[in-house]
């Protein structure tokens, strides 16, 4: 009996296992991703997804490859030096889906660790015709205080984190800004030459928590 047993027991597990289908791969698709340097003083970068090399040439301080076509799937980017396989700062892994346009930032935390920061960008069109859009992320890692945006004496961004980006608003062609945190002396006003139906990313410095400087992105 207890043979038997077995001999049945063991073929239907067989049986069973027979009809267990193997899950079916993820598709891959096109993402659009581009890397930038915000590590003042930093040696050139090259930009890894995964173990691969994406960026064509190192990118310095204040540069950026540009959107590039990679693919689709969860994947660590990471920040090189030329030559290294050492990575100076990587993001955790992340599922980057089909048709999603990102920006991954090289840049310090608040420890000073150099890392990885993405952001995912919006490339819609504003929903009102003639009208720029523009967000903005504190990277700024002397001031731990979070930042406000003025447009003159107009507050249109308060309270903007560390390394959190702001919500997107929709402003007129030529807006300037000025943004101000606690502690704050010098923010020189930032004037990116906005255009009418494109978007923006104004991503915020500086060489000490006195300083906030602005540098400009186009996403479209």
């Amino acid at each position: 009996m207890k043979k038997s047993f077995f001999l049945y027991f063991a073929l239907g597990v067989a049986l069973l296992s027979a009809c267990v289908k193997a899950a079916k791969p993820e598709p891959v698709g096109d993402v659009f991703i581009r890397a930038v340097n915000t590590v003042k003083g930093s040696n050139p970068q090259d930009f890894y997804q995964g173990p691969v090399k994406k960026s064509t040439s190192p990118i310095s301080y204040g540069g950026t490859t540009g959107y590039l076509t990679l693919p689709s799937g969860p994947y660590q980017f990471a920040f090189a030096d030329p030559g290294s396989s050492t990575a100076n700062g990587a993001s955790p892994y992340v599922n980057i889906t089909i048709g999603t346009t990102a920006t991954v930032f090289y840049a310090r935390n608040l420890d000073s660790i150099t890392v990885a920061y993405i952001f995912q960008d919006d490339v819609a069109p504003a929903s009102i015709a003639g009208k720029a859009k523009v967000r903005f992320i504190h990277l700024n890692y002397y001031l731990y205080n979070s930042i406000n945006v003025l447009n003159g004496e107009t507050a249109l961004l308060t309270g903007i984190p560390f390394a959190i980006a702001s919500k997107y608003i929709e402003v007129d062609p030529g807006t300037k800004f000025t943004v101000t945190g606690t502690g704050v002396t010098t923010a020189p006003v930032i004037d990116g030459n906005l255009q009418a139906n494109k978007n923006y990313t104004i991503w915020i410095d500086g060489t000490s928590a006195k300083e906030l400087t602005g540098h400009v992105l186009s996403s479209n």
